[in-house]
């Protein structure tokens, strides 16, 4: 019984990882290109996404390319884009899982896809600035959010604080409001 639950664990947190992960890269490719860019390449684990769905060979937590960006404004949405886009998906999770009630698994899967969602943005502005990757051993090397809100012309105390505040609120919700594990 132990290592059944073991085993949905190590499920659930790699398939929830790499959901987000998706969302992300899904973000950056979206705003590049309402920014203007084309979308030329995306890649999530070993899954090439774009410009063709195939296995490759070698592993990318995400990678995402969109040419054609003209300016710093719109290369700093296309930075800041991924880590938006899963906060966003963060608090739309949220919203559903206070106020539905799902299957026990469906819901764990949902809640823990969102604790992704809810680190993501606050972890990539903080531990590529103290030397380790966005995800402390795997992931991005630059404050990619950071420097998106910087070509966007975003003071950098003015993002921390609206950082802090959206990540202590959504904190507040999956700590207090939602009553499953």
């Amino acid at each position: 019984m132990k290592y059944n639950k073991i085993v949905f664990s190590v499920l659930i947190f790699i398939s929830s990882g790499l959901v987000m992960d998706l969302i992300h890269e899904i973000g950056h490719a979206m705003w590049g290109t309402v920014a203007g860019g084309t979308l030329t390449y995306m890649q999530v684990a070993f899954l090439q996404v774009y410009p063709r769905l195939a296995f490759t060979s070698h592993f990318r937590l995400g990678y995402c390319v969109v040419q054609g960006l003209s300016t710093d404004f719109g290369y700093g949405i296309f930075l800041i884009g991924g880590s938006l886009t899963t906060h966003i998906a963060a608090w739309i999770i949220t919203f559903i899982l206070i106020n539905h009630q799902l299957e026990e698994k469906i819901h764990i899967f949902l809640k823990a896809t969102g604790w992704f969602g809810v680190l993501d943005l606050p972890f990539y502005v903080i531990f590529p600035q103290i030397g380790l990757r966005h995800w402390i051993i795997i992931g991005g090397e630059t404050a990619e959010p950071l420097i998106g809100a910087q070509k966007m012309g975003i003071p950098d105390p003015v993002f921390y604080i609206i950082t802090i505040l959206l990540t202590m609120v959504l904190l507040y919700f999956y700590y207090y409001r939602i009553k499953r594990s």
